[in-house]
């Protein structure tokens, strides 16, 4: 339902629906929904995620670092889950965003 939507809106909906996801598999899928296949969109969704979970609505879980290069070699990997925070905030937008058309 909410393909298409801000991007905060979608990450919420994935992390519901898929369960704990690690930021690489999040980011790729969002960068392949929203045709953004640069890296400079990696950094920028990531940055996304990353402000979903500062404002409390995802938290963090496991974390390696990314040493195959799957994502950004080096850089931390985090595996993130919805909070009931984010559940709440979630579900009250399923109440009030319509799908879009042609959807």
């Amino acid at each position: 339902m909410m393909e298409g939507r801000p991007f905060k809106f979608r990450i919420l909906e994935i992390l519901d629906t898929e369960g704990p996801t690690w930021n690489r598999d999040l980011v790729k899928q969002l960068q392949a929904e929203y045709n953004m296949p640069s890296d400079y969109y990696r950094d920028c969704l990531n940055f996304d995620l990353i402000e979903v979970a500062a404002s409390g609505m995802a938290a963090e879980g496991e974390t390696l670092i990314d040493e195959e290069g799957t994502f950004r070699k080096g850089r931390l990997l985090i595996q993130y889950h919805i909070t009931p925070l984010g559940l709440d905030f979630l579900n009250e937008l399923r109440s009030k965003v319509k799908p879009r058309k042609g959807g």
